[in-house]
């Protein structure tokens, strides 16, 4: 069996038929529960070998997740109501409905709807009044919450120490009803411009105007323009590490930068409009070399490469030169972006020799090629998106 077809079987295997309509589960143990953040990944793998199927997938996606106010929850059980409020996630669904629009799938014209619903509630229910950039409330809205980046604000280390205070910021950010100003009036201590979100909001928008301009909606397509170009300013002003070449984090309640190189900071590399301004380009020029600090002999790592490092298979998942399908796919994106398409494949080849020798992991080690954390999870099937994304 090649690989594609194990990636398929892996994806069939994970596959449930739950609120209206058919889904992936983020792992094989996540029985009822709809993951927004991996469902839109499964969308994205199946674009180019099932068109109709990653549409449904959006919908489900949407169907179940969307709140009122156009926000994305980040999860969905089965017996769960839909509530009013609750944690939201990176717009990776409204990418992948503009990416599906964009392949040809011109009958997903309600799912784009969908999408940019989900976008302008990023935009009205996110941004405080202050500032061009959304925030996010809580580490499980960047989809990378272990990330050191957030090492100032929530304390990884210990266990139980983290539990309780994941548990402190839910309630503080549910009793400010999720809503930025109120947050920061009150002092949650966790109002967060991440370059994760702020990343794909922008890439978001930037595929969604593309996408509505090939389906004719010219107004549509402007205001999504007019907000990427805002955003894309916002985010070279506030989230651009001069000294290493890199986007990091701001925290607005204390109006401080969050300084830690992270693979996060390649998701707005993968922007247009930041490579037309050349930060993207520095961005991957520097971090995204053989041999750079992220980039393993196995695979690129989530944060800097420790190359004589004892493995802790207790450390948070961000840590420990740690790749992951996310980690591979985001430098894949930016480097086809920069016009590196042998570089790109490489971020391609090596993770599908690690899912060959290691199986569908949820993460891998950069440097050695070990696999460690939950099996049989869904994300590393973006291989599939990766090469139906390169050129020729």
């Amino acid at each position: 069996m090649d690989l594609a077809e194990r990636i398929r079987e892996q994806l069939r295997s994970l596959e449930r038929e739950e609120f209206g309509g058919r889904f992936h589960l983020a792992r094989a143990d996540a029985e009822r529960v709809l993951s927004a953040w991996s469902s839109a990944h499964c969308a994205l793998a199946l674009r180019s070998i099932d068109p109709e199927a990653a549409a449904e997938e959006l919908r489900v996606l949407y169907g179940a997740c969307q709140l009122e106010s156009g926000l994305v929850m980040h999860e969905r059980r089965v017996e769960q109501p839909r509530p009013e409020a609750h944690f939201t996630v990176p717009p990776v669904a409204a990418y992948a409905a503009a990416r599906l629009v964009l392949s040809g799938d011109t009958e997903a014209r309600d799912v784009l709807e969908r999408a940019s619903a989900e976008l302008d509630a990023i935009w009205s229910e996110r941004l405080p009044a202050d500032t061009d950039l959304p925030v996010i409330l809580h580490p499980t809205e960047s989809g990378t919450p272990t990330s050191p980046l957030f090492d100032d604000l929530v304390e990884w280390h210990d266990p139980a120490e983290r539990d309780d205070e994941l548990a402190t910021l839910a309630r503080s950010a549910a009793a400010c009803n999720f809503e930025p100003d109120r947050a920061l009036r009150a002092g949650h201590s966790f109002v967060v411009e991440d370059p994760v979100f702020c990343g794909w909001f922008l890439i978001a928008l930037e595929e969604g105007e593309l996408a509505w301009q090939k389906l004719g909606d010219a107004p549509a397509a402007q205001k999504l323009s007019i907000r990427s170009r805002m955003i894309a300013e916002a985010i070279v002003e506030r989230l651009w590490w001069n000294s290493e070449e890199a986007f990091v984090a701001s925290d607005r309640q204390r109006d401080q930068p969050l300084l830690a190189l992270t693979a996060g900071g390649l998701v707005p590399a993968q922007s247009r409009l930041l490579g037309e301004n050349g930060r993207a380009r520095r961005a991957i020029a520097r971090h995204l070399a053989p041999g750079s600090a992220l980039w393993g002999a196995r695979g690129i790592s989530a944060n800097p490469i420790v190359r004589d490092r004892v493995a802790d298979p207790g450390a948070p998942d961000w840590r420990g030169n740690r790749a992951s399908a996310l980690t591979q796919y985001w430098a894949h994106r930016a480097l086809l972006r920069a016009g590196r398409p042998s570089d790109a494949r490489v971020a391609r080849g090596q993770l599908e020799g690690l899912i060959e020798e290691q199986g569908f992991r949820s993460h891998y080690d950069a440097v050695s090629g070990e696999g460690g954390g939950e099996t049989g999870v869904a994300l590393p099937a973006l291989a599939l998106e990766m090469a139906s994304s390169e050129p020729g």
